[in-house]
């Protein structure tokens, strides 16, 4: 499947401490639901008002008038119809189930934000998975009463030859730290008809990963969905998608060196960083992971007023280990 994702690095806050790396995945599997749960969703009409899994809380705002409907926020679901178009079909993933065949999974609406449970010093988001629900996806490949069907040239683009005005649905998802929400984003195309080869234009129906790593760290993240089909009442395509394995990286602190408060300046950094409190007859290595763990480079800090020239570096966060006779300490160096 081709994707066109966007990657933009935010500046997260500066932290140091000895690391210790626990993965925490939102599957849903947690979640009950009623008998049989292949026929079963949760939307929080039980006033609720969310629910949890994986270390991350999942707000939902059920509104009870008209009958009741759900009104924002995230729903979960064990529904396998991917056939049945439109708005009673609300909770069911195109992809007839949850991530690599399992039960439940998520549905998000627009603007959702999902928090964390119980909010560490350290948490960096890896990714989660998506897939369009079944009723986004056949208004996209089909069009319905209020939307338009992608790549038809009688629709909103009338008269003008497919890839004049490209069609496309995507999810951007930002991060909150501290209260303050990122300017930047991960972007991921849930249908992009923008290709200059029309058959590799596409709508997406299969499980896919989106790389979120680049976020950094967080403590609640925002989803938020956008189309190239909107009329006078905003966007037509339904801003709806469905998400499974919400994946994060727990790092809990555990300083093991004790003699001196060894940091980097500055921090974040463009070209160059120096260490303070750290001095050269500590006979210090240090060295520089990517957050795959890749070493990227290594060196022994001899002068107190060294400076390190990162500048080859790609925009990202990684990781600076500085190891002496008193311990190793591992740092977060954010590269601008």
């Amino acid at each position: 499947m081709t994707k066109k994702v966007t990657l933009v690095v935010f500046l997260a806050f500066l932290f140091h401490q000895q690391t210790k790396a626990q993965i925490s995945v939102s599957d849903f599997e947690n979640l009950l639901l009623p008998m049989p749960p292949m026929n079963a969703y949760w939307n929080g009409s039980d006033l609720l008002g969310g629910f949890s899994s994986g270390g991350m809380y999942f707000n939902n705002s059920y509104d009870t008038s008209f009958g009741g409907y759900w009104a924002s926020g995230f729903a979960y679901s064990a529904l396998i119809d991917s056939v049945t178009s439109g708005f009673t079909n609300l909770y069911g993933a195109k992809a007839a189930s949850g991530f690599n065949g399992s039960s439940n999974y998520a549905v998000v609406q627009q603007n959702a934000i999902a928090r964390l449970s119980n909010v560490s010093p350290i948490m960096v988001v890896n990714g989660f998975y998506v897939t369009n629900g079944t009723y986004a996806y056949n208004s996209m490949k089909n069009g319905d009463v209020f939307a338009k069907k992608f790549g038809d040239t009688t629709g909103t683009n009338s008269g003008l030859p497919q890839g004049s005005f490209p069609d496309y649905f995507k999810v951007t998802t930002r991060a909150f730290v501290g209260g303050l929400l990122s300017a930047d984003s991960v972007e991921f195309y849930l249908a992009d008809y923008g290709f200059t080869n029309d058959s590799l234009d596409y709508i997406l129906k299969t499980w896919e990963w989106v790389d979120c790593s680049a976020l950094g760290i967080f403590d609640s993240l925002q989803f938020t969905m956008s189309s190239s089909d909107n009329g006078a009442f905003g966007m037509n395509t339904p801003a709806f998608f469905c998400m499974d394995n919400l994946t994060i990286d727990i790092t809990v602190g555990n300083n093991e060196i004790t003699n001196g408060n060894i940091n980097i300046f500055p921090n974040p950094a463009n070209d160059f960083i120096s260490f303070s409190n750290l001095s050269f007859n500590k006979n210090a290595n240090i060295t520089i992971y990517n957050l795959n763990g890749q070493k990227l480079m290594e060196f022994n800090y001899i002068n107190p007023q060294q400076k390190i020239n990162i500048a080859f570096l790609s925009k990202g966060i990684y990781t600076v280990q500085i190891q002496t006779a008193d311990g190793i300490v591992n740092h977060k160096l954010i590269k601008q």
